[in-house]
């Protein structure tokens, strides 16, 4: 019998495997800070919209994700793993969105700030305007619910988080989680009337070169300190 590794037997057994939470917190705690990029890449998007749900700014949000970050990790020790890291910096998050959104004047959103969102390379132009057009209503209504449904709804609807993960980042019940979500459909599909409730997944959305920009002030912040 031929005991020797097929070449992709050999691939599969030297691919690395995902590193868990818990192992990137204690090589960061152990001096590895250069690890904690890691960590943001894999919340980027989650945390950004979380934000955005409370602060209804995209400029605002990333400024409160970026403080979550080096608050987090000047905090990592506080970490109580192995499982959790989402709601552990949700909360964080949260906080800092809710801290930033006390200190300032409730502003009327301009019509500037509704800017055409880009479309696929694939759209026709009619089609991509329709699409460009549907999303900005979905926004616009999905930043007029009451703040409670509004954030659940960020992260079941569009970031498609479980009711049980949502409930965790949230420190909610799992029923309340449930309630809110259905509230926030039904006004939304009240609100957007014929035009129905697009692509949801495709709200506020959060490219490279933003998830890059966060990365690069938050090294930027912590590295002098690590030195």
């Amino acid at each position: 019998m031929n005991r020797n590794p097929t070449p992709t037997a050999v691939r599969r057994e030297l691919a690395p495997l995902p590193v868990s939470d818990a192992e990137l917190a204690a090589r960061i705690l152990a001096g590895d800070a250069a690890l904690f990029e890691l960590l943001m890449r894999r919340y980027n998007r989650l945390l950004f919209r979380l934000a955005r749900a409370i602060l209804k700014d995209d400029d605002e949000a990333r400024d409160a994700v970026q403080a979550a970050y080096i608050l987090a990790y000047y905090n990592l020790d506080q970490f109580r793993g192995p499982t959790g890291m989402q709601s552990w910096l949700a909360r964080i998050t949260v906080n800092e969105a809710a801290g930033r959104r006390r200190k300032r004047a409730a502003l009327p959103l301009d019509d500037e700030e509704w800017a055409a969102l880009p479309a696929h390379e694939n759209d026709e132009p009619e089609h991509a305007t329709i699409r460009t057009e549907s999303l900005c209503l979905m926004q616009r209504a999905i930043d007029e619910l009451p703040e409670d449904f509004r954030i659940v709804f960020m992260m079941r609807g569009v970031e498609q988080l479980s009711v049980a993960e949502t409930a965790a980042a949230l420190d909610l019940k799992e029923a309340t989680v449930k309630t809110r979500f259905h509230r926030a459909r039904l006004q939304l599909q009240r609100s957007l009337g014929r035009y129905g409730v697009p692509a949801v997944q495709d709200a506020f959305r959060f490219d490279g070169s933003r998830c890059d920009e966060i990365v690069a002030n938050v090294l930027a912040a912590i590295r002098p300190h690590r030195a």
